[in-house]
């Protein structure tokens, strides 16, 4: 027996369970994918929420996917507790996602979100209470 004859079997092996390993993975889907809940979608820039409890605090986390986009999209997330209102920022280029904001809340507040154009024109979108939202 040759070396190289030696070696064939143990190569299919090492290849075969290689390829089964990317095979499992590749159809496994991440589990932080599953939990943002799309809000406002407007040319491909989506504005995603999701929310979490620690420590005895609720919050709401947000982000711009604009992964779909063509060009560059402003969004954000409105809290209004006691006829105040506060405005949370975030922006993404094309392709890209924005960073991940954190905004506590109650859950008598109420929400907005909304996407727009760098140039000011833009659409809002519902959100519904926060045991509507899906956990992070």
């Amino acid at each position: 027996m040759t070396l190289r004859q030696s070696l064939t079997r143990p190569v299919a092996l090492v290849l075969s369970a290689l390829l089964a390993a990317v095979a499992l993975v590749a159809t496994v889907q991440a589990p932080a994918s599953a939990a943002w809940m799309t809000s406002t979608n407007i040319h491909g820039g989506k504005l995603q929420v999701c929310k979490r409890y620690v420590d005895g605090q609720n919050y709401v986390r947000f982000r711009l996917d604009n992964r779909q986009g063509r060009h560059t999209h402003l969004g954000g997330f409105s809290r209004t507790r006691n006829g105040e209102t506060r405005s949370f920022p975030v922006r993404a280029a094309a392709g890209r996602i924005s960073q991940v904001v954190q905004v506590p809340v109650r859950p008598s507040d109420s929400f907005s979100t909304g996407v727009g154009e760098v140039t000011g024109e833009g659409a809002g979108g519902g959100t519904g209470p926060l045991s509507s939202f899906p956990r992070c």
